[in-house]
């Protein structure tokens, strides 16, 4: 048994003396014979840990879109490929690539990330008439205004704009995007507990010219600061009923363009929900009368109605009550002949119009814009117009009450029109041209007088100067200014008419010499020696 124990004596010892040294060794306390591998493993340890750094730390993915790139070189000395074939301005932040072949698509995210990571801050972006085709999403950008327009795109990809969250203009106009391609997931933002996943920044939206006939009933419900809306150049002839969803659900919408549609009616509560519109366009439509839609616009200061084939704007087809709109526009118009008694009445804060190029235009009412007043309907009131405009018409007559203030109006354009220089007009000579001659003398060409045809191409301006009197024509159409040559004519004729009647009158009582009705002898002789009393000769 003793044999047995001094055996594992020194097995025992042996695990002592390790388990001793690990111990120390744990603690910090390294002894000179160790120092050595200490010290290759510090190395081993401090190469190991070197590796793994440089493996930590890749290589950007937007590298590659970088000229001459270095990891060394600080982002300010670094350039962004897509600053060689573009314009970066580092100024205004603007990236034009504007009639820059692109190709189909847009640059990979990868591409765009170059531009921040090489110091270019881009917060415009113009991709114009570039040929692209198809829209890639973008990574995040500092972008506030995306221009696209001018090119042919026909398809863009969902969620597309999400990680530009603080943009605030996009233009997608002058594409060849569909109704079907048009979906509301391209619009689509991060998600908010009180809107769903919205754009919050964008304000401003233009799909002009493009291949649309309706919209998407969701279309903007990821805009909820939409404020303006382009769909000009869309042939949808008609708003049907998920298009007129579409765009009545746009509350907090201001501006909308509806020119050039091809609309032949306007549907009656379209403009009911958004109560801030202020500006809107329906020129260049089918529109054959004021739309009754436009009685729920009641928020509007801005109109213009031209290039519509109106014929007449009558009482019954007037002007609705638009309390807060202060421009109207009634221009090129093909067909306007009438504006009749009251077509303008209820615009009571007109301040701006323009009823200009109407070439079948003849008849303007005088009583246009006159309206009773609400407290006493025996009194008449007149919208506060300072800018009128009526050039290039077929109008020869101007009522002097169509407007009571002209003396302090800044602009009366009524140059290339038929005037019919006579006293109905008078007053245009006397106080109009006056206070044109005053503000704005530059449009005083072009004033000239179509009738009477003895006035015709007449400067009204000479006349005015020369304080000409128009007079008007009698109750047989002849004009009196014709008088004066007229008595004259006649008292020469008269002067030159009675001494010749009376030297006739002698003759004949003289007989002239036998050769008016005396054929015998004895007549003749008779007449020859007869004898007559003074009084009788002369």
């Amino acid at each position: 048994m003793h044999s047995t124990g001094s055996r594992w004596w020194p097995t025992l010892a042996y695990v002592l003396v390790v388990g001793v040294t690990l111990q120390m060794h744990n603690s910090g306390i390294v002894y000179a014979a160790d120092d050595q591998s200490n010290s290759d493993a510090a190395t081993t340890g401090t190469t190991t840990t070197t590796t793994t750094t440089t493996t930590t730390t890749t290589t950007p993915d937007w590298m590659p879109y970088v000229e001459g790139a270095s990891n060394d070189a600080p982002p300010p000395t670094q350039k962004s490929k897509l600053c060689t074939n573009c314009t970066c301005n580092a100024d205004t932040g603007t990236f034009d690539c504007t009639s820059k072949p692109l190709g189909p698509k847009t640059f990979p995210p990868e591409a765009w990330k170059s531009l921040n990571g090489t110091g270019f801050v881009a917060k415009r972006v113009l991709l114009v008439s570039t040929g692209l085709q198809h829209v890639t999403s973008f990574p995040a950008m500092n972008v506030t205004l995306l221009d696209l327009s001018h090119n042919e795109i026909a398809t863009i990809e969902t969620r597309c704009f999400i990680n530009l969250t603080l943009l605030e203009v996009l233009d997608l106009s002058h594409n060849r995007l569909t109704t079907e391609a048009l979906t509301p997931d391209i619009f689509d933002g991060h998600y908010s507990p009180y809107v769903y996943e919205p754009m919050e920044k964008l304000r401003v939206l233009r799909l002009g010219a493009n291949q649309l006939h309706s919209l998407n009933p969701d279309l903007f419900e990821h805009l909820p600061a939409l404020q303006e809306l382009s769909l000009e150049l869309n042939a949808f002839k008609v708003i049907d009923h998920q298009s007129e969803v579409a765009i009545a659900g746009i509350s907090s919408l201001v501006s909308l363009d509806l020119s050039y549609m091809e609309l032949e009616a306007i549907p009656k509560y379209l403009l009911h929900t958004p109560r801030g519109l202020r500006y809107l366009n329906l020129t260049g439509n089918l529109l054959r009368e004021v739309p009754d839609a436009l009685a729920y616009g009641t928020g509007i200061t801005w109109l213009s109605l031209d290039e519509n084939p109106i014929p007449s704007i009558v009482l019954g087809s007037d002007f609705p009550v638009l309390k807060n709109l202060t421009f109207l526009s009634l221009s090129y118009m093909t067909e306007l002949k009438v504006i009749g008694r009251g077509a303008f009445r209820g615009l009571e804060s007109l301040e701006e119009i323009h009823i200009t190029n109407n070439p079948h235009l003849s008849y303007l009412h005088g009583q246009a814009f006159v309206r009773n007043d609400t407290d006493n309907p025996d009194r008449f009131d007149w919208p506060p117009v300072k800018r009128f405009y009526l050039h290039n018409n077929n109008i020869s007559y101007l009522d002097a009450q169509l407007l009571v203030q002209w003396d302090t109006m800044e602009v009366v354009d009524i140059r290339v029109n038929p005037w019919a220089c006579d006293c109905t007009n008078r007053w245009l000579l006397l106080t109009l041209l006056p206070i044109i001659e005053r503000t704005t003398p530059a449009i005083l060409n072009n004033l000239e007088c179509s009738s009477p045809p003895q006035m015709a191409g007449q400067s009204m301006v000479d006349l005015e100067h020369k304080h000409t009197r128009m007079r008007c024509p009698d109750g047989a159409g002849n004009n009196p200014a014709n008088d004066g040559a007229l008595l004259m004519g006649l008292l020469i004729g008269v002067l030159i008419a009675i001494p010749f009647t009376a030297a006739v009158w002698c003759v004949y009582r003289r007989g002239c010499f036998g050769l008016f009705g005396r054929s015998n002898k004895s007549a003749y002789s008779r007449a020859f020696y007869s004898r007559t009393t003074l009084n009788e000769e002369f």
